[in-house]
This record gives C-alpha cells, sequence and structure tokens, in this order.
C-alpha cells in the first residue's frame, strides 16, 4: 500500500510539472533583459519584458499549443499585441543632450518549447514596433529567452 500510494503521488507530482507552464507566475531571462509571465487561463496570459533600465513592455498573449506539434513536449506558438515604454538619449535644436520618452505598440508572434520534466519554457519571438512618441517609425525586434514557472 505504501509503494502504491508513492508511484501515485509520484505520478501525480510530475503531471503538474507537464503542465505547469500554462499556470501561476514564470520568471526568467531573455537577450534584453528579465522577462514575466502570468496566465490569466490557459491560452491568455501577459507577458512583460524589462531590460534593466530603458525599456518596460507589457503584452497581451494569446497562445494555441495545438496548432503546431513538432515533439511530444508542448510547442506553443503564441501572438498578441501590447505597449512600450522607454527613454532615449538625445540632441535638441541647440544640440544638447537630452532624454526623451519613448512609447511603441508592439506586436508579438512566437514560438515555445515547454519542458516535460520541470516547470520552464524556452521561447524565440519576433516583435514589430511601431513608435507614437518619441523615436517613430517601424522597428523590427525580438528576443530569446527562458522562464521558470512557479
Amino acid at each position: 500500500m505504501r509503494k502504491t500510494s508513492l508511484i501515485i503521488l509520484s505520478l501525480v507530482m510530475m503531471a503538474s510539472l507537464t503542465f505547469a507552464q500554462s499556470e501561476g507566475i514564470g520568471i526568467g531571462l531573455n537577450t534584453e533583459g528579465l522577462t514575466g509571465k502570468y496566465w490569466l487561463s490557459h491560452s491568455n496570459a501577459i507577458g512583460v519584458d524589462w531590460n534593466f533600465g530603458t525599456h518596460l513592455s507589457a503584452d497581451y498573449l494569446f497562445e494555441d499549443a495545438e496548432m503546431l506539434e513538432l515533439t511530444e513536449a508542448i510547442t506553443p506558438i503564441s501572438y498578441g499585441v501590447g505597449i512600450g515604454i522607454g527613454t532615449h538619449e538625445g540632441l535638441n535644436d541647440e544640440l544638447e543632450e537630452i532624454t526623451e520618452l519613448d512609447v511603441n505598440l508592439r506586436g508579438v508572434i512566437g514560438i515555445g518549447y515547454y519542458f516535460s520534466s520541470f516547470p520552464a519554457d524556452i521561447y524565440i519571438e519576433s516583435v514589430p514596433t511601431i513608435g507614437i512618441v518619441g523615436g517613430g517609425g517601424l522597428h523590427f525586434g525580438g528576443t530569446l529567452g527562458i522562464r521558470y514557472f512557479f
């Protein structure tokens, strides 16, 4: 009986780790700085990125885990929209250095890989942005990151 209980407990814990990436809070690092993800449901999340000082962004993400099945592990496609706020150094009309505010709209599309053995994911995202305030225009960026989920 004791051995059976331990086996059942182990299986339940492994199952919870397998699906832990679609709930809770994930914190990690990406090529820009710190990243976080908070799950609102099994298919919607808020993603946040901070580059250690000059830029902060938040995105509302939709995630489709069944769109692309590359391996037995979950490889979701994510997409969404968001906003970025930051600063950059510039010159005014008198050629004096100033710090300017940047606000941009972001689109996000990416693919992730959820590890089945522990609650973490790796991902890559493409992020086109349109500047609204400050550095205007259309810009393209992206990031590669890893997050651990609690």
